[in-house]
């Protein structure tokens, strides 16, 4: 095998999706991680980032086929790939070379490279609601959203 080909199917690309797939979110909703939860701005908490894939995938347009399968794709993406380097329980990579423009097929593929330009997308867009304080991931006072900015920022700048 010919390392330098790069013909690999992206299971660290998937692995470092899933990170911004985490972070986006908790920026988006002011989360803030202390181990094992996650604490929402109004204080109250729940376990599990199973969680925030659940709320990015049932609240950007681009992922919405993905929403019925967040558990399922947490468990046997995001962890298998973090864990193991590599997907389980029928779960695929695809670079998407076939030109679907799907990010996900529906079963259990996922196309890494459709995938990335729609995460890409979603936090161009969120960058825009920031600015022109507009509603956005179904939070409707830009406000709320700019407070979730600051509150997760703040969070990161107080660990020193």
């Amino acid at each position: 095998m010919d390392l330098k080909l790069n013909n690999g199917e992206g299971f660290a690309v998937v692995n470092l999706q899933c990170s911004l797939i985490e972070t986006i979110e908790s920026f988006i909703n002011g989360w803030k991680y202390e181990h094992p939860h996650f604490i929402k701005m109004d204080g109250n908490s729940f376990r599990g980032n199973k969680n925030v894939f659940m709320s990015f995938f049932k609240n950007h347009n681009a992922f919405k086929l993905m929403e019925s399968k967040s558990c399922d794709f947490y468990i046997n993406v995001r962890c298998a790939c973090l864990h193991e380097t590599q997907t389980k329980n029928g779960w695929t990579i695809h670079s998407d070379t076939e030109q679907t423009n799907l990010v996900f097929n529906g079963e259990k593929i996922i196309f890494r490279e459709n995938f990335q330009k729609a995460l890409e997308n979603s936090i161009s867009d969120y960058k825009k609601a920031i600015i022109e304080g507009v509603s956005f991931n179904n939070i409707d006072s830009s406000t709320e959203l700019r407070d979730n900015f600051k509150a997760k920022m703040n969070n990161i700048c107080d660990k020193s």
